[in-house]
Formats: C-alpha cells, structure tokens, sequence
C-alpha cells in the first residue's frame, strides 16, 4: 500500500491541508476497494439465507452476493438500490468494527409475488434503515418483533395478503419516517402508540382494512407531509389536529366513514396542493369557505362532501388549480366567471349541485374537461360550446332553439322534464310513442344472447364529462368521472378471459368502465312496473388462487335505481363467487313519468391502483329493462318484420289523421255533456267539497313539473304546488286505472273534508274532469312526530317521544320483511340499539320523496288511498345467467333520502 504524503508550504495553509488529509482519509476508507476487506456479519448471513430459502428467493446473479459474500458487488458498490434490475436488493455499511465487518442496512423484495410469512429470522437484521417487501402476496400478522428494529426509518409493506391487527410495537420505531401499509387486510383501529412516531413525513394505510376513530396521539405527528388514508372505515369526526400538520403537502380522506363538518382548522394548511375529501353522509355540512388559504392547491377534490355554500368569488386566484372536483354536494348560486378563464385549471366537475344561472360566456384554452350535469343551469349556450369537447349538461334547464339544437345533439331530451316521446304522439307503424322494453351492450357492439335477447350497441367513446343518446331516443348514458394518477385512463375494458357461470360469455368481453358516476337512462317507457337486470363479471383482477398482489384488488360502487340506492358497496367478485364469473342482479321499480335512471356510483371504496392505476369504479357489461305489465304498445318491430313501404306508411298516417279528425269532433260534442255529469255528481251531497279546475292545479304545480315532485306511491305521483291566493298545497294525481266510481270518489271525498282533527292533514278540495282525479292537500314541510303526541302532555323527553313514534312507526311496516324482531325493538327502546336514520313509510302514509342528492329529506303528511292499480304480467329473466333479485321497496329504510 502506497503512503499518502501531504507537503505544507506555509503554515497558513496547515489548517486548509488537514482538511484535505481527512476528505482523502474518509474517501479511502469508505471506498469500494476498503471494503473488499470487510466480510458480512455471519449471523446477518444466515438470517439473510434463511428468509431468502423461505420466500424462494435469489439474487440477481452478478450484482452481489459474489463468491457467497452477500455484501459485494451492488451492495456496496453505489448501484441504484431501487433499479428494477437490481431486485432483491440489499445494501450495507461496512465501516463497522474499523472496516472489518459489513451490516445489512437495506432490504428490498419488490414486486416478485413472493408468498409466505415475514419470518422471525428478519428480527436478526437489527441495522436495517430500510424495509420495502410491497406487491406480494405475504400473509399472516405483521410481526410485533419489527418494533426491535430501532433503525428503520422506512418500512413498506403495502399491497400484500397481510391480516390481524396493526402492532402496536411499530411505535418504537422512533426514526421512522416512512410508514405504508395499505392495500391488507388489517383489522381493528390504529394503535395510539404510532402518535410516538414524531418524525413520520409519510403515511400510506388507503384500503388496509383499519377502523375506528384516528388516536388523539396523531397530534404529535406534526412534520407529515404525506397522507394517503382512504378507504377506511374510520368513524368520529375528522380530527381538528390535523389542521396543525402545517407541512402536508397531501391528504386524502376519501371513502371513509367520517361525519362532517371538515374542521376549520384545516385553513392553516397552506403547504397543502393536494387535498381529496369525499363521501361524507353524516353529520353536519361544511362551508367551502375554509380553502380560502390554501392558493397552492394543484387537486382539489370535495366530491360527496356535504359541502354547501357558493363557490368562492375570488377563486381566480388560486393560480396553481388544475383539478377541481366539487361534484354531488349542495352548492347554490352562479358559476364565477373567473373560474372558466382559470388558466391552469384543466378539468372542473360541478355536477349534482344546485347551481342556477347561464354558462360563463368566455373559457379559458386550458380547461378540457366540463361536468356541470343535474344542476339548474338554464339560457342558451355561448360560443365554447361544442361537441367536441368533453362536457356534460344533461339534466338542466337549457333553452333549445332551431340553433343550438343540433350543437350537443340529443341533449334536449336529458333535460330535468325529459322532454322527449313524453307526451306527445306521434305516427309510427305498429308502434306508439312509447317503448315497453330495451337492451344494452355496455361498452360493446350490438349482439345476441344465447337465449335470443338483442343488446343494442353502446361503444360510443365517452369520457370523463360525457353523454350519448341513441339516434332512436330510446335510451342514453351519461357518464362523469376522472380516473385519478392514470396515464392513459380507459373507460372500456377487455378481456380475453371465458367468463363462466352464462350460456352468453360473448356479452362479457367488453365492459363499460367509470371512475365516478354512470349512468343509463330509458326514455319514453310505457309508465308501469319493470324489472331491471344488471349483467356484472370481475375481469380486470387475478384470480384468488394466484396467490398474486394482482389478486388482492377490491372494486366497490353503490347501485341506484330511479334515484334510490339498492345496493351500497356492491362488490361484483365476491357477489359472483370469484373473478370471471358472471352474475345477473335484478331490481324491481317503477316508471311514472315515462324514463327510467339507472346509476352506478363510485363512493370512494375499493382499491384504487390494482393492477393498475384507475382500476375502480363501477363496471357493467349489459342490462336489460322489461316491463312486469302487459304493455299497451308493440315496442321496437324485430329484425325479421319486412320494411313497410313509404306508400303503406303514408296511407296509414293519413287514414290515422282522418280518424284524428273525427274523434276531435265527436270529443268537442262529447266535451259538454262531460262538464255537466261531473257537475251532477256534487248534486245530493249535504256539505259539497271545495272543487278546482284541473288547470288551475296544473299551474299551481307549474305544469306537474318534475322539480315540484314530492313523491310517487302506487296510486300516483304527489307535487308541491302553491295556488293563487298563495297556499302552498300537496297535490295528489291519482292514477287512471283506478275504476273506482265518480260518485263513490266524491263521497269518500265529502267525509274527508268534514272531518277535523290535529293528526289529519287538512283536504282543501279535490278536482274531477273527465277520467282526471286530484286532491290538494294542506302541505306540512316539517317533520310533525312531536304534534303527535297527546297535548295534555306538558313535561315530557322530546327525544324519547320521538324514539317511541318511530319505532311505532317501524312496526306498523306494510311489509313483514320491514318490520323489526321484537329483540330489536326492545333493543331500540333500551337505546342499546341506534333507530335508523330514516324510515319508511307505512301504508298508510302517503310518499316520502327523494332527490338526486346526497343529503337526507323527508316530508311527511297523512291522506287516505282508497284504490289500488292491479299489476300482473310476465316477466322475461336470463335464466342463462346466475341471477340475483333485489326488490326496491325492501330496501327503502336503508335507501330514502340517499338517492341519487
């Protein structure tokens, strides 16, 4: 070994020279060569062997563990440890023992598949600064030895098989700054203990399994930069501490359980660019007022979040937004100019709001993506508009002219009166108006089932703010959504794969995909009850028996039906009994008003990135919607029908007109002899009923306008409507089927308003022309179970009164399957049981009504029904396909005031 000489020419420079010696020092001893000298500790080794032997797992020959030596090579020799050639990987220091020994510092099993346990030999590795052994397939606990690991400072173990409870040892690991364990199957809350980790930065625990409240002790963790945490069932309000966590960069809170409001405390996280809080149900709601700090954001997402409020005036000046997702909330109000002419801003979701007002007349470059879809929007369009871009309007209150009709073309009819084949007829061969039934292939060309069902082709290229109606009119779908952190985000999924458990596994190939909200409408139905068949199979993870990290992947959504939830977290594999396999689920419902929605909600459950970014959200491969009625119209003629001639056609509409004409004449005959007999009818009658004319109660109610709907029971739709001399009232229009007598109805009628009582809402009176019944009713907007109880009563437990009147309620269900055990009851009068948050009404009552929101609203009042519409038909089912029927009214406790 040659000497190092080090010549000093003036003492001035003695101190300089010193300098140098050590760096030339420090450099020779820490060098690739010094450490050839150096051997691994052999207790290290053997562990090292042991764990590798275990997990069936070698290094990558020729990057280290040269001549059985396991520190050499890329070990020590400054090789990138994360390179994906170099996998396993280890790292070591061998400046121990004055160069003589090597001790493992970094261990790395990335992505290999590798099954098994963490063994017990990893405790022997007591120098690890670094753990990563994420997307494998490692079962059983997490061992509590790691907790002797003193010098981790990351430990990474996501995306595995892992279960048990998260051990409460992992707090001794006070170096930590890295901690990810998400993607497992964990159980239990979140060990007070990690609260010790005060020099945590990172924390990645999304779709671990965890629950509960988050410990008071996380207060500690004050230099978090990074929080991912969803997909948890953490309860209790999000925690007002982490408004002190000052150096969050990211934090997301999405499909939690938490209860609202958001803290305001989290105004002082001014580092925040990232921030997605979602699906909140509970609790109270939040005043978007409280980013009014936070001008760094870059993703901004607030979907489902019980927020209310206006959009902020000044949020043009949040320079660096780019995304903006505000979607299903109650905001109010008119979109800011300066949020169109954003210029970073390049994908905004307003959807399901309530906000009024005309589109912004100019909109910046940058912005591509538009949902501003189930609002109240309304005017005309400006010059940005196009179809070209990705924009979703439908379900507003757009005005549509000869020229802007053809710019989003079908648009007019997804408008909140659904406008189209409504009414009006029209001349159409061996057809009507309306439809009875219709198919669809979800994200794939039209084609038949094995038992001769023709699907209709929906391969159209939506997006993430889109929609597409047929040329026909016949049906739609709408679809909104971003799938977040994906590079090349796909709303149609293929697979190569036989499905199993169908007669049809061609109706499987192709699936239509959604990371937000989809749905499908059916437009100008025959009114009646119909069933609904949804066709599902999970093609997109690995099967369980792989034994893979590809397999570990959950996808979660909720299933509306006409606006009310009958499924929540319905998860398509384990309904199905596994990946590849096929399930129908069938839904009863009713159409009223000639559309029917059918919607698919993705509430921020289920894995997100497996196998892939974006792999979440709904998935549909077909549906179906028949009628459980005889239908009154032939529906769509079949393919094997011969075209009909233009002559044929023609004379048919002409004979049709003739026809038209004369049974107008005989109708402007038959008109007066009408108005006299329902005027007869009154005649006898001892104290004569208040009477209005059907027009009257038509503009009261503003044309029966879908927005003043309140509700819908089996004998006809309820509006709010408010008369001239400014009552507001609930009318009731009682259905056409019903064959009970004029005279009959109008004696019923007479009882009814001279009956006064403090229960009975009061009938104002009661409309009869022609085959038209209406009753207007007294409207009470408020919840009345408190008038219910006995006057005389001065001193008594509010709370406990209501709790005994809904649970009365509870027990007086229509349907036995509604009603709760007596087990139950008493559980709920003890308070050792929670009432749910909303019943359903008994028979007698009349509707509870929903809206397309996320918030809870039921208005109750009493009224007496007397007839019934008889409903009785066949039903066409795929009997080919394993099948599963959910009845809607079932579940109407779990599912009013939710729908969306």
């Amino acid at each position: 070994m040659k000497s190092l000489v080090l010549v000093v020419n003036h003492p001035s420079s003695l101190v300089s020279g010193i300098g140098t010696l050590l760096v030339l020092l420090c450099l020779f001893m820490f060098s690739p060569s010094y450490a050839l000298n150096a051997t691994t500790d052999p207790s290290e080794v053997t562990a090292l062997n042991t764990i590798f032997a275990k997990w069936d797992v070698q290094a990558v020959k020729g990057l280290w563990n040269l001549s059985g030596e396991p520190c050499s090579g890329s070990a020590i020799n400054g090789t990138a440890f994360e390179d994906s050639a170099n996998n396993p990987a280890i790292k070591c220091d061998c400046s121990y023992d004055n160069g003589a020994t090597c001790h493992i510092t970094q261990l790395r099993v990335y992505a290999l598949n590798k099954q098994g346990v963490i063994p017990d030999e990893l405790a022997d590795l007591k120098y690890l600064t670094f753990l990563k052994l994420d997307q494998n397939y490692f079962t059983g606990p997490l061992p509590t030895f790691l907790g002797n690991l003193t010098s981790l400072k990351t430990l990474s173990v996501g995306i595995n098989a892992l279960s048990g409870t998260i051990p409460k040892e992992l707090g001794n690991l006070k170096q930590l700054t890295l901690l990810g364990l998400g993607s497992n199957n964990f159980s239990g809350p979140l060990p007070s203990e990690l609260g010790q980790l005060t020099n945590l930065e990172e924390i990645y625990i999304d779709s671990a399994g965890v629950s509960g409240e988050i410990p008071e002790t996380f207060a500690n963790l004050v230099k978090m930069r990074t929080v991912w945490a969803s997909d948890n069932a953490f309860t209790g309000k999000i925690p007002a501490f982490i408004g002190n966590w000052t150096e969050l960069v990211t934090l997301r809170f999405q499909g939690n359980a938490f209860e609202g409001p958001i803290p305001s405390s989290f105004s002082n996280l001014t580092s925040l660019t990232t921030l997605r809080i979602t699906d909140i149900y509970n609790g109270s709601s939040t005043s978007i007022d409280f980013i009014k700090n936070l001008k760094n954001l870059t993703d901004l997402s607030l979907r489902n979040a019980l927020i209310t409020g206006t959009i902020p005036s000044d949020i043009g000046e949040y320079k660096s937004l780019q995304t903006l997702n505000l979607g299903f909330n109650n905001l109010t109000g008119q979109i800011p100019s300066a949020l169109f002419t954003l210029s970073s801003l390049t994908n905004l979701f307003l959807g399901n709001n309530s906000l009024t007002g005309n589109l912004p007349s100019q909109k910046s470059d940058s912005l591509q993506v538009i949902d501003l879809s189930y609002n109240y929007l309304s005017g005309i369009f400006p010059s940005w508009v196009s179809s070209a871009l990705p924009l979703n309007l439908v379900v507003n209150n757009f005005t549509f002219d000869s020229k802007n009709i053809s710019i989003l073309p079908g648009l007019n009819c997804v408008q909140r009166n659904f406008p189209c084949n409504r009414d009006a007829p029209r001349c159409k061969l061996l057809n009507s108006v309306h439809d009875a039934d219709f198919a669809i292939k979800c994200g794939g060309p039209q084609m038949r089932s094995a038992n001769g069902l023709l699907f209709e082709a929906e391969n159209s290229s939506l997006t993430a703010a889109s929609f597409n109606l047929t040329t026909t009119e016949k049906w739609g779908v709408s679809n909104v959504g971003l799938f977040a952190d994906s590079k090349s985000p796909d709303y149609i999924k293929n697979t190569l794969t036989q499905v199993t458990s169908t007669s049809s596994p061609e109706l499987f190939q192709t699936s239509r995909a959604s990371p937000g909200s989809l749905r499908y409408y059916g437009l100008g139905l025959e009114n009646g009850p119909y069933s609904v068949s949804l066709l599902f199979a999970e093609t997109v993870y690995d099967f369980p028996s792989s034994k893979t990290w590809q397999s570990v992947g959950r996808r979660v959504f909720d299933i509306y039906i006409q606006g009310s939830r009958q499924l929540k977290d319905f998860d398509i594999a384990k309904a199905a009994g596994g990946i590849d396999k096929a399930i129908t689920m069938t839904f009863n419902t009713t159409v009223s008003e000639n559309h029917l929605e059918i919607h698919l909600f993705w509430g921020g459950k289920g894995t997100c990135c497996i196998p892939e970014q974006g792999d979440y959200g709904p998935l549909i491969s077909a549906l179906s919607v028949v009628p459980d009625f005889i239908p009154t119209v032939s529906g769509t003629p079949s393919n094997t029908e011969k075209k009909s001639n233009t002559a044929l056609i023609v004379g048919i509409c002409v004979s049709v007109g003739a026809v038209i004409m004369i049974a107008l004449l005989v109708f402007l005959c038959k008109r007066k002899k009408v108005e006299k007999d329902d005027e007869e009818v009154f005649m006898g009658i001892e104290q004569r009923p208040n009477t209005f004319g059907y027009s009257e109660l038509k503009n009261a109610t503003e044309d029966f306008s879908p927005s003043n709907k309140l509700g819908e029971g089996g004998f006809g739709p309820v509006y709010k409507g408010k008369l001239s001399d400014g009552r507001v009232v609930a009318v009731k229009q009682l259905a056409v089927a019903s064959h009970q007598g004029k005279n009959q109805f109008v004696a019923e009628i007479a009882i009814i308003s001279a009956v006064q009582h403090r229960n009975l809402v009061k009938l104002y009176g009661c409309c009869i022309e022609g085959s038209r019944r209406l009753l207007a009713w007294k409207l009470h907007e408020n919840n009345r179970s408190v008038e219910l109880v006995d006057p005389s009563l001065t001193n008594f437990n509010k709370d406990e009164a209501l709790r005994v009147i809904g649970i009365s309620l509870l027990c007086t269900q229509a349907s036995p399957s509604m009603r709760p055990s007596m087990s139950r009851v008493i559980a709920m009068l003890t308070g050792q049981m929670e009432m749910p948050n909303v019943i359903s009404k008994p028979s007698y009552l009349t509707d509870w009504s929903f809206q397309d929101t996320t918030f809870e609203e039921s208005q109750t009042s009493f009224a007496s029904e007397s007839t019934a519409t008889p409903r009785k038909a066949p039903s066409t089912k795929h009997k080919d396909l394993q099948t599963s029927t959910v009845n809607s009214s079932s579940n109407l406790s779990d599912i009013i005031g939710e729908g969306r």
